[in-house]
């Protein structure tokens, strides 16, 4: 067991004086390399980042359009804070109509739908 560690130990210092004498010849320059490599790195990964979140937002964007498109005739109001403490009454303006309508379409739809299917299997 004392001879394991001695090799290991041995071995331990060689690298360590290796890496003395590397620092020593390349001088600055080898840990200037290092924080180089390292900030490539994280510009490498900021900008895998950056591509996928500015393609979301791009997406959302068109779909943003195509929705304020569709309540167009609606009353639609996103009122700012200022105006909200001046006219508390006006967050009702700031429901959008045809979306709401659909949705309590929807809800009527998938409630008959299964309730008829409920009935359907319980018949059977």
């Amino acid at each position: 067991m004392f001879a394991q560690m001695k090799k290991a130990m041995s071995k331990g210092i060689w690298h360590s004086i290796a890496v003395i004498i590397v620092l020593l010849v390349a001088g600055p320059e080898f840990m200037v390399s290092m924080e180089l490599l390292a900030m490539v790195e994280m510009l490498g990964a900021s900008t895998f980042v950056l591509m996928y979140v500015s393609g979301l937002k791009l997406f959302f964007a068109k779909l943003l359009v195509k929705y304020r498109h569709f309540e167009r005739h609606s009353i639609l109001i996103i009122p700012t804070i200022e105006n909200l403490r001046q006219m508390p009454s006006l967050v009702f303006h700031a429901i959008p109509e045809r979306t709401f309508i659909v949705c309590y379409l929807v809800l009527i739809i998938t409630s008959a739908s299964v309730m008829y299917t409920g009935t359907l299997i319980n018949a059977s």
